[in-house]
């Protein structure tokens, strides 16, 4: 059996497959969704490394 944290609330999640959590990596809709919504209000982001290309790009 294996565990995994929920990534929104942080309870323990125990499985045997990742099938058995339908909601995988979360331990429900609510913090699912809840995680969607830092998604949504750029609480949460995927930021690019700070090159000089980028800063070449950026300047023009």
């Amino acid at each position: 059996m294996s565990k995994i944290k929920c990534r929104s609330c942080g309870k323990e999640l125990l499985y045997n497959s990742i099938s058995d959590i339908p909601t995988f990596p979360f331990c429900s809709d609510r913090c699912k969704l809840m995680d969607l919504g830092s998604w949504f209000n750029e609480d949460r982001c995927i930021e690019e490394p700070v090159t000089n290309e980028t800063l070449e790009d950026h300047n023009e």
